[in-house]
């Protein structure tokens, strides 16, 4: 089969997506300059009094924390797509980073530049269509298991939780584990994937996401999920291990930003806090949550017994650092891969062979 049998067509964007990511900006931007304030009957003043504890050292530390994060995640990619070593896949995940919390379809642009960096390294379409797919699928699984272990804290932990807190806290057990263990079938089992071919394949032909006639898409349906489920019985284990990590690092990060702004609250509510903000990443509307997973943790936070004003700041910190202080890694990585042996427009049969898959 050559690499270009069965891939899809990936669909043109409109001015619908353009308007629908200037509308997503700026309902985040609103939230965070009217929002925040207002639902935590806080001010910025106080969220400003806060954030002002920050010092030079401290900042460093959270950098370096937000680093690690990245080069955490390296293992994700590297696990799935087989070849690619640590210093390109810290490459990739900054410039897809940055490009996404900068840029107007951020989400759509990331891939693009993922895709044509892997490219510019000699690695071939099928093996980066699949690496997207599997990569992107372990994001939203894991942001779905995490508050499935926040709601366990909070409901068999040591927290004193308001009742609708605690009930809210069981559903959320009950759906994501359901939701990750579906998945999983649909992933390692191939009767269960042929169930979903079948189901979905009516709805993707109308859309237009996959062209061609039915045999077609057949094909590419089932050739993808068999790829997805080679990939993750290979490189499944790396894959956790580096999201795993990622997510500690970054909530170690989490909570060095509450105790900086003075945030006092245990332990146990700040890991139900930020699981729960990695949860609003998946289901909010704006570009990587921004605003929605602010004003949601902050308001959490304060239901569990936090200060409004060191709640909010605690949010915005991390905000920063997730959205902001990123970006100079991504701009470094960016140009590093511009300017280095494999920038584009190299043929790929420049490229060493190892990396060829």
């Amino acid at each position: 089969m050559s690499e270009t049998d069965h891939e899809p067509t990936l669909r043109r964007l409109t001015w619908r997506d353009a308007a629908g990511s200037a509308v997503g900006t700026t309902v985040a931007a609103l939230l965070i300059a009217f929002g925040l304030p207002h639902f935590l009957d806080t001010s910025w003043a106080q969220i400003g009094t806060q954030l002002g504890r920050v010092r030079p050292g401290t900042a460093l530390i959270m950098g370096g924390l937000l680093l690690a994060g990245l080069f955490s995640y390296t293992w994700v990619l590297i696990g799935s797509l087989p070849g690619l070593g640590h210093v390109q896949a810290l490459k990739v995940n900054a410039v897809s980073a940055t490009a996404a919390n900068l840029l107007p379809l951020g989400g759509a642009v990331g891939v693009g530049l993922l895709v044509l960096m892997l490219r510019s390294w000699g690695f071939a379409k099928r093996a980066i269509s699949s690496s997207v797919l599997v990569t992107g699928l372990w994001n939203v699984l894991a942001r779905v298991a995490l508050p499935v272990v926040g709601c366990l804290v909070l409901v068999a932990g040591p927290i004193d939780a308001p009742d609708v807190v605690v009930r809210g806290g069981w559903v959320a057990v009950v759906l994501g584990t359901t939701l990750v263990a579906l998945t999983s079938l649909v992933v390692l089992s191939d009767r269960v994937g042929d169930a979903l071919t079948a189901l979905v394949r009516p709805v993707l032909s109308r859309t237009g996401v996959l062209g061609g006639p039915r045999r077609r898409v057949d094909l590419l349906l089932t050739d993808q999920r068999r790829r997805v489920a080679g990939i993750v019985r290979t490189g499944g284990l790396m894959m956790t291990v580096g999201m795993a990590g990622q997510f500690v690092l970054l909530f170690g990060l989490y909570w060095y930003a509450a105790r900086v702004v003075g945030l006092d609250v245990p332990l146990a509510e700040l890991v139900c806090a930020y699981t729960f903000r990695q949860f609003l990443t998946v289901i909010a509307v704006t570009p990587g949550g921004l605003g929605v997973t602010e004003v949601g943790t902050a308001g959490l936070l304060v239901l569990l017994g936090g200060e409004p004003g060191a709640a909010s700041a605690t949010a915005l910190l991390y905000a920063i650092y997730a959205h902001v202080v990123v970006v100079p890694f991504g701009l470094a990585a960016a140009a590093a891969w511009w300017f280095g042996p494999s920038r584009p427009g190299r043929s790929a049969a420049q490229e060493p062979s190892s990396l060829r898959t």
